[in-house]
């Protein structure tokens, strides 16, 4: 990997994105209909939900495995057994009316593991007299106390707008590092979408037309692709997406309520048919940029620095989503030269005018962008035919 390329990496950049870490920004929601209910169930009842009913979901995409140590699971095991209450827990429920740990998951965990009899008790402080105690090792009436413990939880449920949801989501979850808006959107909305961006991410095609220059770190990668696979169903697939979906799905300056309706849509109502021709464009679009334009086709020209060193720029994510909507067009292959000439000169237009590096979310800008991919689209066929003549 050459040394831009670890700059790009280490430094986690896209030009002209428009980056919010989380959902920090004031939103003010008029006329929002939030719903809150409060809910109480044992821990036997805690393990049916989500061993043999599979209503309740613990391992959203977001969270990387079981972090606490065994002495903490101990811990809340030994408070449990004592009747000491348990922080109430908060849970999102999706319109199948399954829900989804939001806060709570280490907690749920332990106590699962330890109805299961993997957690064995170990340096208690107050109950030392079940330490290495497994569940199956306590007699008749501590197993009861402890199946009969009764749980908390605030259960958010629908029709809580989506960035209303954002809003909670982040204020239950801002101890440490933050969550970006796509490592949220990931967690809140796991299913058929989340496995294709991150098999389309992840894949080989768009490492390789990318250059590696996307980083994988906090789901930047996801984030492009999805951006990609939405705007694409926006503008080639809408009639489909209606008809699936039931009703259109727009753009008004949004980009998260956006992207949070497709992977709804995505999830919920898109036949195998459309996610497999999403899978298929993407892929069609990542082979067709290397082999007419190698792995800067979504850079602008690079740059020299104050040495005189030729420098390579971040990928501009409005041009990657972009040339994506246009290198999946079968008629970019027909004549490359044509195509590598139409490219090069319209990226070095946008470039000069800086059209691509600010305010790129607005409905404006988008309904620009794929007007003027549209436009090329239609010139590149145009300019082919007469070169066959």
């Amino acid at each position: 990997m050459s040394e831009d390329k670890n700059i790009n990496m280490e430094e986690d950049l896209l030009e002209g994105e428009s980056y919010n870490s989380s959902a920090e920004v004031n939103e003010v929601y008029p006329n929002a209909e939030v719903r809150v209910t409060r809910a109480q169930y044992s821990t036997l009842h805690i393990k049916r939900l989500v061993e043999d009913r599979k209503e309740l979901i613990i391992d959203p995409d977001f969270q990387r495995g079981n972090v606490w140590a065994k002495k903490q699971g101990a811990e809340l095991v030994e408070s449990i057994l004592m009747g000491i209450p348990i922080p109430v827990m908060y849970l999102f429920e999706m319109r199948d009316g399954s829900k989804q740990v939001v806060d709570g998951r280490q907690r749920i965990a332990a106590i699962l593991d330890f109805l299961n009899d993997k957690l064995i008790l170990r340096d208690l402080k107050i109950l030392p007299e079940y330490n290495n105690f497994k569940f199956s090792d306590l007699d008749a009436k501590m197993q009861g106390i402890f199946e009969d413990s009764q749980m908390y939880f605030y259960i958010i449920q629908p029709p809580t707008p989506e960035r209303v949801k954002y809003d909670i989501f982040d204020r239950v979850n801002r101890g440490g590092t933050r969550l970006t808006n796509q490592e949220m959107r990931n967690a809140l909305y796991r299913g058929k979408s989340t496995r294709l961006i991150s098999e389309l991410s992840k894949s080989e095609e768009f490492l390789r037309a990318t250059g590696h220059g996307i980083s994988s770190k906090r789901q930047k990668d996801n984030y492009v692709v999805l951006r990609s696979i939405s705007f694409y169903l926006l503008y080639k697939k809408s009639e489909i997406v209606l008809k699936q979906n039931g009703e259109s799905i727009e753009y008004k300056s949004d980009i998260d309520d956006f992207l949070a309706k497709m992977m709804i849509f995505i999830n919920e109502k898109a036949s195998d048919e459309l996610i497999a021709d999403c899978r298929a464009m993407f892929l069609r679009a990542m082979n067709n940029s290397y082999d007419i334009m190698g792995e800067d086709a979504y850079r602008f020209a690079a740059y020299e620095d104050e040495n005189g060193k030729s420098r390579k720029r971040p990928i501009n994510m409005p041009l990657f989503e972009m040339l994506v909507f246009i290198f999946s067009d079968d008629c970019v292959t027909t004549n490359k030269l044509v195509t590598r000439n139409a490219i090069n000169k319209f990226k070095e237009s946008y470039d000069y005018q800086k059209m691509l590096m600010s305010n790129v979310d607005s409905s404006t800008n988008v309904t620009e962008r794929f007007t003027t991919a549209l436009k090329l689209i239609k010139q590149i066929k145009d300019d082919t035919s007469n070169n066959n003549q």
